[in-house]
């Protein structure tokens, strides 16, 4: 995939406005729609384009899936290039899965529900910071970028565990 933000027209940062970026991509949608061409050449091209928007779109809905975005666009590590997580986070996970299996077995809708609050409140405190760290990052140079990038790698691979967690406590 090329960069969702220039796809979209948008600028490339983390705190985007949803409600442009959703206006952009009905816009863009509409242009590019298949429909509105005869020739099965421009048709094929717009079914093209319309996939390309799409896949942007869903890229930057989602705030974790921007963050992976944006990260790419500013030259930071990839998913599957460092798996560093913060320090003493598995710890903390590991005992917190522990506790979300005793709960699931037991059928404890009530602390299902504690942790699911849990989780989310984590999940967004996730989010803050590397919403900060991209602020950081973009003000920065070198070395100093180059750790704030690798930050946001390890609050994004901490990010996967709590989307784990919280779909197993929808299940």
């Amino acid at each position: 995939m090329g960069n969702p933000f220039e796809t979209l027209g948008l600028p490339a940062r983390f705190d985007l406005d949803e409600a442009d970026l959703h206006k952009r991509f009905i816009r863009l949608s509409s242009d590019h729609h298949p429909d509105r061409y005869t020739d099965a050449l421009d048709q094929a091209d717009a079914a093209e384009r319309s996939a390309v928007v799409n896949e942007a779109y869903r890229a930057l809905r989602d705030p974790e899936s921007r963050a992976n975005a944006l990260l790419a666009v500013m030259g930071g590590p990839a998913i599957g290039d460092d798996k560093e997580l913060p320090e003493g986070f598995l710890l903390e996970v590991m005992e917190v899965r522990e506790r979300m299996d005793e709960v699931l077995a037991e059928g404890d809708h009530a602390a299902v529900d504690e942790l699911t609050r849990w989780v989310e409140a984590e999940r967004g405190a996730r989010l803050k910071a590397v919403g900060e760290l991209f602020i950081k990052a973009g003000g920065q140079g070198g070395e100093t970028r180059a750790a704030a990038l690798r930050d946001i790698r390890r609050e994004l691979n901490a990010l996967r565990y709590f989307e784990r967690m919280a779909e197993r406590l929808r299940a």
